[in-house]
This record gives C-alpha cells, sequence and structure tokens, in this order.
C-alpha cells in the first residue's frame, strides 16, 4: 500500500521563483509548477542531468538545480521567456541553469539533444507542457502556452517521445480533466510506468471555464474529474514521476488505476483529498497551498 503525504508550503518555490515576470507573454503558474517540480524531484539522483521541455519562467529548472541536479537545461519557444528565466536567473547566481529557443514538437531528438550542452542524453526529462483541452481548431496560434489540443495531449505526445528516444527517466504534468486513461496508455505504450503521483487542486482558469464545453465532452467518456471546493470547481494537477519499465515483476499502474485514483480523490471536500487515504497502491503526495498567486496563461 503506498503512503498519502501532504506539504501546506513552497518547498521547492523560493520568493525569488515567485517574482512576476514583467512580461505577460511568460508562463508564470506557481502552484501548477511546484507539483510539476515535485514529480521531477522524485526521479532525480544527485549530480543528473535534467532537459525541461517548455520552460517558461525558468522557475522549474532554477529549482531542480537547487534541489541537487548537476545541469538543467530548458527549452522554450518564446524567446521572451528564455530571455526572462537567463536574465533573472543570471542575477539570482543560480548555478548550472541554462536556457535555449526550441520547438521541441518538431524534428528528431537527435534535433533536440544538438541544442543541449550536455555530452549525453539527460538522466531525466521534465515538463509541464499545455494540458488544457480546446476545441479542435486549423489556427492554434493563441494561448500557446494552455492550450492542449481536443485531449490536452497535443505536446505531451511529443515530450513522451522524446524521453523515450532518450531512455531518460520522466516527470510530465497533465490536469484531471483532460484524459487521464489516455496519458496512462501513451506512458505503457512508451515503457513508462508511474513510480509517484504529486497532485494539487487549482480553480479552473478564466480561460478553461470560458471552455467548458469541451471539458464536459471529455466527463462524458468517462475522463476529466473535476472537484467541486467551496462551491468553485477545481481541476487537479498531477504530476506523474515516470520510471522505465525493466523488470515484469515491476508494479505497473494501468490507465483505468490511475483513473479511479483522480475520481477518488475528486469526491473530497477539501484541498488536503482526503478521500485518498489508505487506498494508494504507490506514493501519493497532495501539495495544499492557498491559490493566491498571480497567473500568467499568454
Amino acid at each position: 500500500m503506498g503512503a498519502v503525504s501532504r506539504t501546506t508550503r513552497f518547498h521547492h518555490l523560493t520568493p525569488a521563483d515567485l517574482r512576476l515576470p514583467p512580461c505577460g507573454t511568460v508562463f508564470f503558474d506557481p502552484i501548477d509548477t511546484e507539483v510539476g517540480i515535485w514529480a521531477a524531484a522524485d526521479l532525480l539522483d544527485p549530480g543528473a542531468t535534467v532537459l525541461d521541455l517548455g520552460s517558461g519562467s525558468g522557475a522549474a529548472a532554477a529549482a531542480l538545480a537547487r534541489a541537487g541536479a548537476g545541469h538543467v537545461h530548458g527549452v522554450d519557444i518564446a524567446a521572451d521567456s528564455v530571455s526572462w528565466a537567463a536574465d533573472h536567473y543570471a542575477r539570482e547566481g543560480c548555478p548550472r541553469v541554462t536556457f535555449s529557443v526550441a520547438d521541441y514538437s518538431v524534428g528528431t531528438t537527435h534535433d533536440l539533444l544538438a541544442r543541449c550542452p550536455f555530452q549525453s542524453a539527460p538522466a531525466v526529462v521534465t515538463s509541464n507542457p499545455p494540458y488544457v483541452p480546446l476545441p479542435a481548431s486549423p489556427d492554434r496560434t493563441g494561448r500557446v502556452s494552455i492550450d492542449g489540443g481536443p485531449d490536452g495531449l497535443r505536446l505531451v505526445r511529443h515530450v513522451v517521445r522524446h524521453a523515450s528516444t532518450m531512455d531518460s527517466r520522466l516527470a510530465v504534468t497533465i490536469g484531471s480533466y483532460t484524459t487521464p486513461r489516455a496519458m496512462i496508455a501513451l506512458l505503457l505504450d512508451f515503457g513508462y510506468r508511474v513510480t509517484h503521483l504529486t497532485l494539487g487542486a487549482l480553480p479552473l482558469g478564466e480561460h478553461t471555464a470560458a471552455n467548458r464545453g469541451r471539458v464536459a465532452e471529455l466527463a462524458a467518456t468517462g475522463e476529466g474529474p473535476l472537484i467541486e471546493l467551496a462551491g468553485v470547481t477545481h481541476y487537479l494537477v498531477a504530476g506523474l514521476s515516470c520510471q522505465r519499465v525493466r523488470d515484469p515483476a515491476d508494479h505497473v499502474p494501468t490507465p483505468d488505476d490511475i483513473l479511479a485514483l483522480l475520481r477518488l480523490a475528486c469526491t473530497a471536500t477539501t484541498p488536503c483529498l482526503e478521500t485518498l487515504d489508505g487506498t494508494a497502491t504507490f506514493p501519493v503526495r497532495v501539495v495544499v497551498l492557498s491559490d493566491d498567486t498571480v497567473r500568467l496563461h499568454p
């Protein structure tokens, strides 16, 4: 039986990480980011190299370096994000962190690695990719930091493909209102199993709330659970810590296992997700933080 632990403070993010970027085009979502950092930190060995795909404000990369990574390299499609992250963390004196502009959704893994300062494939690939499920559109030029396509996995597929090709451990963040069952099936197809799960509850963002139709469609298929807390609709940010399946005897949670756990969590009446106690079959962490910080979703 897995243990359920809880944290009620920012463990990884510092006041410098929580400083709002002056440019509104830089992705910044502290609670979402903290959950993703936990997912990657659970996979870290001291001195490990880490590739952060879609590094946004750079806060996750810097936090993982402080957590013991040997070198963290963040790539992001937005030049504004890379400029802010590089300048901000240079001023903060954060060592072993670099950034570059790249679109990981195009090209080969070899092309991606050529942009990294590593001598070999990174030990860990981490990503907090856009995961809001939005209706199919021929023009996906807006809200690039949140648009996860019709099932929320539009860019997740590229993240998993790159990590698998590099044979790296993988930490990836999704929202419960996407297609968690399809997500776990994707991981299994690429030879990954979930070893740890970090969860946090966040109210639906303004853009998501305005596009509830697609979320409702996914819920009708059995995917996409939501949670009501104090009369406000929330979703669960889910940080998945994933290892390669090396041994047939490894415990491998199935898509239905993960979906059932998320559904159970969504029956809770507090952000502590108390309904999970005594039920998890692998380690689960609940991040309980007040959502009183600004969120930038360009």
